[in-house]
């Protein structure tokens, strides 16, 4: 028996696990990400913290999986980053095999996302699911046959990256109109603060909640207040379920999923965000051409992608 060591590396924040062989979690060491801190930083919380929790193992720990909040080149394990400076072509698994002592397999956020659903969470038990994280900026996994599919260029599941809109802004990727610059949180907490700008009387209650100050506006803060009816955080989320909906229809008619599963800390505000992108489904949608995909949320919650990486662990032993 062994135990292994888990991390998700994300734009807003990172988190490492000690896992046993059944992928039940048992530690977890957890922190917010430092942008400034640039690659260096990370590697150095990455390393303190893995091994803090390998000393605490009860069993040995001999492998590790890790989930990364960026692009990954799967084949040749390199990882960049569009949010955080310093990681381009990194070979991240290389780093922990020789820092660590652990062998290594990475795997971008929404891959080990779909992958920790599909195992232990919400995906359990069916054959095919298409897995969204909408964080810091939206990705997807797609699970087909009981494995990841990652394409010939191991970008297959960018879904943040499907253009939405004509006019939309500049995304992180360098075109315009992606989903990501409509319904991601970054999206959200911009959108908010242009509006407050903008229009403070409609979004008085979305500044309150950010100290009185338009310019620390988050997504967040525009959830709850929307959740409290506010209008024009009100719109602002329905804005962003619209796009949504438009990019999760284009998926069920491309790859017809039994599920998809939604998660990131902009899925996880709930029924503020589900309930109109279900309405908008229904809109949307063609009498001629049904279908029978559950939109859901994440079981794991905000773990998705951790337990991700333990399973990507437990494929190395």
């Amino acid at each position: 028996m062994a135990n292994v060591l888990a991390a998700d590396i994300g734009g807003t924040h990172y988190r490492i696990g000690l896992f046993d062989d059944a992928g039940r979690r048992l530690l977890l060491s957890e922190g917010r990400t430092k942008p400034s801190g640039g690659r260096e930083w990370m590697l150095n919380e990455i390393r303190e913290r893995a091994q803090e929790l390998i000393a605490k193992s009860d069993q040995p720990v001999t492998t590790c999986g890790i989930s990364f909040g960026g692009p990954v080149d799967f084949s040749n394990q390199r990882v960049s980053s569009m949010h955080v400076s310093g990681w381009r072509g990194f070979e991240l698994a290389n780093w922990v095999e020789h820092n660590l002592g652990l062998k290594c397999r990475v795997d971008n956020d929404a891959n080990a996302g779909a992958l920790g659903e599909y195992r232990y969470g919400a995906g359990r038990g069916a054959e095919s699911i298409v897995y969204m994280t909408i964080s810091t900026g939206i990705g997807g996994g797609v699970i087909c046959r009981g494995g990841v599919h990652r394409g010939k260029d191991s970008i297959a599941g960018e879904l943040g990256h499907i253009p939405v809109s004509d006019a939309g802004g500049l995304c992180s990727c360098g075109s315009r109109g992606c989903l990501e610059t409509i319904s991601s949180g970054t999206a959200i907490g911009l959108r908010g603060r242009s509006f407050a700008r903008r229009k403070p009387e409609a979004m008085s209650r979305t500044i309150e909640l950010s100290s009185g100050d338009p310019e620390q506006i988050t997504a967040e803060a525009v959830f709850r207040a929307a959740g409290e009816g506010e209008k024009g955080a009100l719109f602002i989320v329905r804005e962003a379920a619209r796009a949504l909906a438009r990019a999760l229809l284009i998926v069920i008619r491309v790859l017809d999923p039994e599920v998809i599963i939604l998660g990131g800390g902009v899925a996880l505000s709930g029924n503020i965000l589900l309930d109109p992108v279900h309405e908008y489904l229904d809109e949307f949608s063609s009498p001629m051409l049904e279908y029978s995909t559950k939109v859901v949320q994440a079981e794991l919650g905000k773990y998705s992608p951790l337990y991700g990486g333990a399973a990507l662990a437990m494929e190395l032993d």
